[in-house]
C-alpha cells in the first residue's frame, strides 16, 4: 500500500516507520514534516492510507483532517495519531473523517498494520455505502442529495471567489404518457438512455444529476458569461432530438429547460432552485422542447399560473363551472340540428373565462378528465330536458361533447358514458362525442380502443379542428370517424385567398362524401361564408352568424325561436 506520514516529530517517525518495515507487508511510505508539505504530496501523488499527527505546528491534524475530508479525498484512508489520551479528541477525529485514532505510546507493529488494514477496508466499505447513497441507481448520475450538498458548497466558493454559476432544470416532455402507454420498464430505460445523452453537452466540471421521476439538474460552475448557458441547452436539446429506439419501439423525447443564474437570478440554494423550476415550467406552457431563462415577468405569470391551478381544483366543488350551447345548423334547411356543449368558468373574480384560459392548466394538473367527465354529464342531463320541453325537436337532435386526450386514454371511459347514457335514458345516436386532431398525434393502441368501442356502442365519433395543424386523412382511415369538422380558418379566409380556401374546402368535402362523413363548416361569421358552404354542400354548419354560445335557459328560448330565426334570417337575405 503507498501511505503518507504527516508528522512533524523526527524521532516519531523514525519509529512508525521501523514498525511498517518489520510488519512484512510491502508499504512504500512517504514522509512529510509538515503541513505544506503533506498537503503538496497528497494533491500530487495518490496514497491508499494517511497516517495523521493530532498536533501539527501550523495547524491542528483535525484541521488538516476536515481540510481533506471537505476537499473529498474520498479515497484514501485516514488514521491520525496522538500522544494525548483524550476520548472527546478520539470522536471527534472519527466524526470528521477518519478511520481510526491510536496512541503514539501503543503504536507496534501488528496494532499499526491492523488498524492500517482495517482503516482500509472501512474506507471501501463507506466508499460502497456513499456510492449507494450518493447515486441514483437507475442511471448512475449523481442524486438530490449529493445535488443540494455540491450546489451550496459551489455558492459558498462563487461568493468567495466572485465566481458565476448556474442551475439548469430539465423535465422531459410528456414522459408521464410512455410509463401509461408502454409501461414502467420501457420508461426506465428511455430515462438511462436520457442520461447517457445528457453527458455529451455538459462539461467535465459540471455536474449532472437525477432528481427523481423524469427530472434532471444540471450545475454550471465556473460560469463567466450568461450566453454559455444558450449554448448548453441547445446541445441538450439537439442531443434529445434525434429519436430514441426502446425495445424496437421508436420514440421521440423532447425536453424543457429552466435556466436561473448566480447571483443575478437568486443567491441561494432554496430561491436558485425555485427560479429555474419556475423557468422549467414556464417553458413547457410556452410549447415544451426549449429553454427559458429566468426573469421576474416569468416569476409573475408563474404565481398567477399557480393560483389559477388552486382555483381550479376547487371549482368544481364550489359549482363554479357552467356549460354554454352553440347551435348547430343544418345545411339545406338552416334548422337547428345540434347543439355543441362548451365549457366556461364563472371565476369568482375574473369573471366568465372561456376553455383557452383554463383548459390547458387542467390538462397539466390532471383535472381535465374529471371536468369532461362532468361536462358530459351535465350535457346529457341537459339534452334530455329539451328532448321533454319540445317534442317537435328534431328526432336526430344530437349533443356534441368535447372529448379530452387523458379521457381518450382512459379504458374505463366507455363504460362511463355507456352509464351516462343509461342514467338518462338516453340514445346513443343523439350524442356526438369531438376529437380535436392534434390529441391522435401520438395516439396509443388504447385510445384507439376507446374510438372503437364508443363507435360500436352507436356514439358518433366527430374529428374537430381538421385542417388546422396536424391533420393526416389517414385519421380517417384508422378510426371510426363519422364526422368531420373543417377548421374555422378555412371558413373565415377564404374570401382573402383568391378561392384557394374555397377549392381547399370544395376537396375536403368530396372526399368526406366519398366515405360517408358528414361534414360541418366551423367559423360561419358572414352571409358570404355560409352561402359558400351552402354551396359545397356542406351538412351542417355553425358559428357566430347563426349564433354564439349561450347558457342553457337562452338555448331553450332559442330553440322555441328557431323557425322564426330561419325565416327571419331568409327574409334578411
Amino acid at each position: 500500500m503507498n501511505l503518507l506520514m504527516i508528522d512533524d516529530d523526527d524521532i516519531d517517525r523514525m519509529s512508525t516507520t521501523r514498525a511498517l518495515e518489520r510488519s512484512g507487508h510491502v508499504v512504500n511510505i512517504t514522509e512529510a514534516k509538515t503541513v505544506e508539505e503533506g498537503l503538496n504530496y497528497q494533491q500530487t501523488e495518490k496514497f491508499d492510507i494517511i497516517l495523521l499527527d493530532y498536533q501539527l505546528p501550523s495547524m491542528s491534524g483535525l484541521e488538516l483532517l476536515k481540510l481533506f475530508t471537505n476537499s473529498h479525498q474520498q479515497d484514501v484512508a485516514i488514521v491520525m495519531l496522538s500522544n494525548q489520551e483524550d476520548e472527546k479528541i478520539a470522536i471527534e477525529c472519527i466524526e470528521s473523517g477518519a478511520q481510526d485514532f491510536i496512541l503514539k505510546s501503543e503504536v507496534t507493529t501488528s496494532r499499526l498494520i491492523r488498524a492500517l488494514l482495517h482503516a482500509k477496508e472501512r474506507k471501501r466499505i463507506g466508499e460502497q455505502l456513499r456510492g449507494l447513497a450518493e447515486r441514483d441507481t437507475l442511471t448512475g448520475l449523481a442524486n438530490r442529495y449529493i445535488f443540494e450538498t455540491q450546489l451550496e458548497e459551489a455558492i459558498a466558493r462563487a461568493v468567495r471567489y466572485g465566481e458565476g454559476l448556474a442551475l439548469l432544470m430539465l423535465d422531459l416532455d410528456k414522459f408521464k404518457e410512455v410509463n401509461d402507454t408502454l409501461g414502467h420498464a420501457v420508461g426506465d430505460k428511455l430515462l438511462i438512455e436520457v442520461a447517457k445523452r445528457l453527458k455529451g453537452p455538459v462539461r467535465g466540471g459540471d455536474l449532472i444529476c437525477r432528481l427523481g421521476g423524469d427530472e434532471f439538474a444540471i450545475l454550471v460552475h465556473h460560469l463567466d458569461d450568461t450566453s454559455q448557458l444558450r449554448i448548453v441547452s441547445q446541445r441538450i436539446l439537439e442531443a434529445l432530438s434525434k429519436p430514441i429506439v426502446i425495445d424496437g419501439i421508436e420514440m421521440n423525447v423532447s425536453t424543457s429547460i429552466g435556466i436561473a443564474s448566480f447571483p443575478d437570478c437568486a443567491t441561494d440554494k432554496v430561491q436558485l432552485m425555485k427560479c429555474a423550476d419556475i423557468a422549467m415550467y414556464r417553458a413547457k406552457e410556452k410549447g415544451r422542447n426549449q429553454a427559458l431563462y429566468y426573469s421576474r415577468d416569468v416569476h409573475h405569470e408563474n404565481l398567477q399560473r399557480l393560483e389559477l391551478e388552486h382555483e381550479l381544483l376547487s371549482a368544481l366543488k364550489n359549482d363554479e363551472l357552467t356549460v354554454f350551447y352553440q347551435p348547430i345548423i343544418d345545411g339545406v334547411t338552416e334548422k337547428i340540428v345540434g347543439a355543441e356543449a362548451l365549457v366556461r368558468w364563472r371565476h369568482p373574480t375574473k369573471g366568465l373565462l372561456l376553455p383557452e384560459a383554463f383548459i390547458p392548466v387542467a390538462e397539466d394538473i390532471g383535472e381535465i378528465g374529471k371536468i369532461g367527465d362532468w361536462v358530459l354529464d351535465t350535457a346529457c342531463a341537459q339534452y334530455t330536458k329539451w328532448e321533454k320541453d319540445h317534442p317537435d325537436l328534431e328526432p336526430t337532435f344530437a349533443i356534441t361533447v368535447n372529448l379530452s386526450a387523458q379521457q381518450l386514454k382512459d379504458s374505463r371511459f366507455v363504460d362511463h358514458v355507456k352509464a351516462v347514457l343509461a342514467k338518462y335514458d338516453m340514445r346513443s345516436e343523439n350524442l356526438e362525442l369531438e376529437v380535436t386532431d392534434s390529441s391522435l398525434v401520438e395516439i396509443s393502441e388504447i385510445a384507439a380502443s376507446v374510438l372503437r368501442d364508443l363507435s360500436l356502442l352507436g356514439v358518433k365519433l366527430s374529428l374537430d379542428d381538421f385542417g388546422a395543424c396536424y391533420s393526416s386523412l389517414s385519421y380517417l382511415q384508422k378510426h371510426p370517424f363519422q364526422i368531420l369538422k373543417i377548421d374555422r380558418s378555412f371558413t373565415q379566409s377564404f374570401e382573402k385567398e383568391n378561392g384557394k380556401a374555397a377549392v381547399f374546402l370544395k376537396s375536403i368535402n368530396a372526399i368526406a362524401n366519398v366515405l360517408n362523413i358528414e361534414t360541418v363548416a366551423e367559423g360561419i361569421e358572414t352571409k358570404a361564408q355560409k352561402h359558400l358552404c351552402q354551396e359545397l354542400k356542406f351538412k351542417r354548419m355553425q358559428g357566430f352568424y347563426f349564433a354564439k354560445a349561450m347558457t342553457a335557459d337562452d338555448f331553450n328560448s332559442y330553440i322555441q325561436k328557431s323557425s322564426g330565426i330561419c325565416k327571419e334570417v331568409k327574409n334578411n337575405e
